[in-house]
């Protein structure tokens, strides 16, 4: 979580410096910068690089922490040999994924003339923006010959390929250790006391959602938005919705267990403060264990 943290700033200034605009006109998909950089052509196409770049350090951290709660609640005994070691392995391949992704779109999706002038009336016209200044990046998987005939661009449609095996690992990656997790805590339910039963009850409801939101705020948009354009499906404006969903959704992920965990929510909301005073020494530690349980899972 303290990782989720201190990415999701470098994230946020990313986001900042790129302020990114997405329009889809068949066979392209164009991200253009909309900060007060967007006229750096050089540097603007490396931030935008990196904002998506970013995309595919969210999902792969988002599985990693999911792996480290199956290795909390199912196997626990392998975090006994060396937390620290297993979660700095747990890094590194998020950190691989995200230059790999850094590598796929500055290849696959690089600012060549040949985008900037087949979207050209189209972003002059609709955000009175030129191509041929503004700092972009695109994906065209095809381009039409003299002869009529499409010829496909094997850098783009690699950038496809690439797209689609990393969110679909990252994500069944997800139900893997989701579906392993719920298992668990379903068979040990009959050996719990009613206060860790109430407790499961809420990490499950916690998990469901962190399961299925970034479905719809980040997979699917995402895979849409580069797949959309190989069926010659034209969204305009409306892949925005992409960026605005990649926007918001850091801000929602650790809002989740905020909400659903109870004893979480009341110390926020400061709900307990006169009653965790007049706990008795008895009673402390139990609590402080409960706690560090929770944040295990979490």
């Amino acid at each position: 979580m303290l990782g989720f943290a201190f990415f999701f700033l470098f994230y946020s200034w990313i986001e900042i410096l790129t302020q990114p605009i997405i329009h889809i006109k068949s066979p392209v998909c164009i991200v253009f910068m909309d900060s007060s950089l967007k006229y750096f052509k050089s540097a603007g196409f490396i931030i935008t690089c990196l904002y998506c770049a970013c995309f595919a350090l969210v999902i792969s951290l988002l599985s990693a922490q999911f792996f480290y709660r199956f290795l909390a609640v199912c196997k626990p005994h392998i975090l006994s040999h060396g937390e620290e070691r297993i979660l700095f392995y747990l890094c590194v391949p998020c950190f691989l994924c995200f230059v790999a992704w850094f590598e796929f779109v500055y290849w696959g999706m690089a600012n060549t003339v040949e985008k900037q002038l087949y979207m050209k009336s189209e972003l002059a016209e609709i955000y009175n923006e030129d191509s041929e200044s503004v700092a972009l990046i695109a994906v065209m998987y095809w381009s039409v010959g003299p002869d009529g005939q499409k010829k496909w661009k094997i850098n783009d449609i690699g950038l496809l390929l690439a797209c689609v095996i990393t969110i679909g690992g990252c994500f069944m990656t997800i139900v893997y250790c989701a579906s392993r997790i719920y298992k668990k805590m379903k068979d040990s339910s009959g050996h719990m006391s009613e206060r860790t039963m109430e407790l499961n009850r809420q990490l499950f409801i916690t998990l469901t959602i962190q399961t299925i939101l970034p479905l719809f705020m980040m997979y699917i948009p995402v895979g849409l938005a580069t797949s959309l354009p190989i069926f010659e499906i034209h969204t305009g404006r409306i892949a925005n919705f992409t960026a605005a969903s990649l926007a918001v959704y850091p801000f929602l992920e650790p809002i989740v267990p905020m909400l659903c965990i109870k004893e979480f929510k009341n110390f926020i909301l400061c709900r307990q403060k006169q009653k965790v005073a007049s706990r008795t020494t008895f009673s402390i530690p139990v609590s402080g264990i409960h706690s560090s349980s929770t944040n295990a899972i979490l």
